[in-house]
């Protein structure tokens, strides 16, 4: 039995809430804390990373970030995409909230990137509108500070999806999406990448090599442990490294980086 299944298995018999350093159901975020003042105008509000700096919840993705700092060497911690088995399960609300906190640190340069081009979420998260953005990147060879724009989120940058190309998973494939990241990791301290889910497309195969580390969102009460098997053997034969499971809305979400 894998680690994620005897996580969900564990926290189903118990029901009780899980180790320190756990996250909270992101679709009940707002439960879990008193807000500290009312949402900022356009900002989804369970981007409680941006809402509620100081929160707990909060500080367990500070915490997310220290274990990756210190599973991965110097230098080669800096590009974590986020993924999941299929679509809906929180992978943008977790992305968006990971890149928040780790951008509360003023010395970093941080970035994050929607790489899901069929369907994007992350201009909506922010409250922003579409513009140019990843999918141009692709299909020219335009620089990348062409698309880079600033967020309502204080030290936050960010590439949108941008335009949807007709093909985006032969896109993928090309030398084109490995120049970009890579890129980007030499010209910022942190690069979130908010990737499609595995299972319905080939996108994320094909760039989850250039990733540092992947963190693969699981929704506890929805997905079967057939599609996460299935999932993370697709990504390790792809030379993936899946460092760890966020479990998303249920009573409990586990951060399992052990």
């Amino acid at each position: 039995m894998s680690r994620i299944e005897e996580a969900m298995e564990k926290r189903a018999r118990s029901g009780r809430p899980g180790p320190r350093g756990q996250i909270a159901p992101v679709g009940q975020m707002d439960q879990m804390d008193q807000m500290e003042g009312g949402y900022s105008a356009g900002v989804d509000e369970h981007i409680v990373s941006f809402h509620q700096p100081r929160s707990t919840l909060t500080e367990s993705f500070k915490q997310i970030r220290i274990v990756i700092q210190n599973m991965l060497p110097e230098g080669d911690n800096k590009v974590i995409m986020f993924t999941s088995s299929y679509d809906a399960e929180g992978k943008t609300t977790a992305s968006l909230n990971y890149a928040a906190a780790v951008a509360q640190d003023v010395s970093k340069r941080v970035i994050i990137v929607d790489a899901d081009l069929r369907h994007p979420m992350l201009h909506r998260a922010l409250g922003m509108r579409p513009q140019r953005g990843f999918g141009d990147l692709l299909v020219s060879d335009a620089p990348i500070e062409s698309v880079v724009v600033s967020t309502p989120i204080p030290g936050l940058s960010a590439i949108l999806c941008g335009e949807t190309p007709p093909n985006p998973g032969e896109l993928f494939g090309t030398e084109r999406a490995g120049q970009i990241l890579t890129e980007l990791k030499r010209k910022y301290d942190c690069v979130v990448v908010d990737t499609p889910p595995v299972l319905p497309v080939v996108d994320t195969i094909y760039i989850a090599a250039y990733a540092d580390g992947v963190v693969f969102v699981v929704e506890a009460a929805r997905t079967s442990r057939k599609r996460i098997r299935r999932a993370v053997q697709l990504l390790n034969n792809a030379n993936a490294s899946v460092m760890g499971f966020l479990l998303n809305k249920g009573h409990v979400a586990l951060a399992d980086f052990t």
